[in-house]
């Protein structure tokens, strides 16, 4: 036998092994940060809703006095109505975390005082590590005596951490503590992307679900091709 080398054939050099563990590290990175989404996503979705549904339970009762931390604009009676122009709420969740709750406009009706509409909601919470979440939404309704909230229009959420995402509607139970949406929701950051058909809440926020044509996308970093070495020495 005798050994023939190619002569266009190259050692691999110290710097291909670099942009090949360059290529391993971008896309760990990369998996952390889906990691990183999904939990902040699970913290996310709860924490807000219940926010949000807790603003709706004090605006039940700010006939005849408002409780500390609650301030608005002018009341008025109107319509068999007590209408409230930009309602505020402020203060701290049982585990410390800092929240704000506003509204353009809050309506409860003097036939039925458990019933509690909004329009116009905006809330921000701290979800840890100074970050915050924020969800805005068209227009709300709370029913006191089962202490459910439903949002049926648009809803934004916007989170320091980069997460966007949206939803159509959502059904909250206060008292079983979930949330649940049977249309179309879209959460993305950072090159990964849920997109789902309902989505659903169980035990405070322990528990998330996303059903019905589920896609999650995750995008890797771009990264510059490397140089693959040539075949090595053939001996015949």
């Amino acid at each position: 036998m005798r050994a023939t080398t190619d002569p266009t054939w190259s050692a691999p050099g110290p710097g291909q092994f670099v942009d090949v563990r360059d290529g391993v590290d971008a896309r760990y990175r990369a998996a952390r940060r889906h990691s990183v989404f999904v939990r902040i996503l699970k913290i996310a979705l709860p924490t807000v809703s219940v926010l949000v549904a807790g603003g709706f339970f004090l605006f039940t009762y700010f006939v005849p006095s408002l409780p500390e931390g609650v301030s608005f604009g002018s009341i008025d009676v109107t319509n068999n109505a007590v209408v409230m122009e930009s309602p505020h709420v402020s203060g701290y969740t049982n585990n410390g975390r800092a929240y704000e709750l506003k509204a353009d406009r809050a309506e409860q009706s003097l036939e039925n005082t458990k019933v509690v509409t909004l329009q116009k909601i905006g809330a921000t919470i701290g979800i840890g590590n100074d970050d915050t979440a924020k969800v805005d939404a068209t227009t709300g309704t709370y029913y006191a005596d089962t202490q459910r909230l439903f949002l049926d229009k648009a809803i934004k959420l916007k989170t320091s951490t980069g997460i966007d995402g949206t939803l159509q509607s959502a059904d909250i139970d206060m008292k079983a503590g979930t949330m649940r949406s049977d249309k179309p929701i879209d959460f993305s950051a950072q090159g990964s992307r849920i997109l789902a058909n309902s989505v659903e809440v169980q035990d405070r926020g322990k528990r998330v679900m996303f059903r019905n044509g589920v896609k999650v996308t995750y995008t890797a970093p771009a990264e510059s091709p490397s140089p693959q070495p040539a075949a090595p020495s053939v001996i015949e």
